[in-house]
């Protein structure tokens, strides 16, 4: 592996929320939120006024060729399910997404800053678990905070900038001394 630059491996970095993921969040939102309206309206409004016209043309004496057939009860159930359920799970998701993309990680002078959580001295640090990195892009930090209490903290590198967060990672594993996960086991260990 070839060595990085020295204004890569000492300046500060800064990963902010990813615009990929971001706009992933709000495309989620609007077809969750959109078809829970579309499927409000067919199992509330238009499938039953559907039903009804065509009871009401086999009332009049209309030939059954011509009139179309009966949206079934279930499929108006399962619409009014939907019309209710998805709108309802979609606001508080869309939130949740997107809160947990909030502010930045940062790496600067040793200290790591996540959002939400008080800055983390680098020497603090006592773990990096990178068992689910390759696959997920997710690192946990084990470190103790102010009060000598086991803390953890997770880094995704989906959520926030890819390139920047891999550096950041890459930058407590050295800290580490380049030890990275904690074997299996030795976690548990008093």
């Amino acid at each position: 592996m070839s060595e990085t630059n020295s204004a890569t491996s000492s300046g500060p970095l800064i990963a902010r929320a990813d615009f990929q993921y971001r706009w992933r969040v709000y495309l989620l939102f609007i077809m969750l939120f959109g078809y829970g309206l579309w499927s409000a309206r067919d199992g509330f409004i238009k499938w039953p006024e559907e039903n009804r016209q065509h009871q009401l043309d086999r009332d009049r004496g209309k030939p059954a060729s011509e009139i179309e057939v009966d949206h079934n009860q279930a499929a108006i159930l399962i619409n009014q399910a939907l019309g209710i359920l998805l709108p309802v799970v979609s606001l508080p998701l869309f939130i949740w997404l997107m809160y947990r993309s909030r502010g930045a990680y940062r790496l600067e002078n040793n200290v790591l800053h996540l959002p939400g959580r008080e800055p983390i001295p680098v020497d603090k640090i006592q773990a990096l678990d990178k068992s689910r990195w390759e696959k997920k892009g997710v690192a946990v930090v084990e470190y103790q905070d102010g009060s000598a209490a086991p803390q953890k903290a997770t880094l995704r590198d989906m959520v926030y900038e890819r390139r920047t967060t891999d550096l950041i990672v890459e930058r407590i594993e050295k800290a580490l001394g380049g030890t990275g996960a904690p074997e299996q086991g030795a976690a548990s260990e008093g």
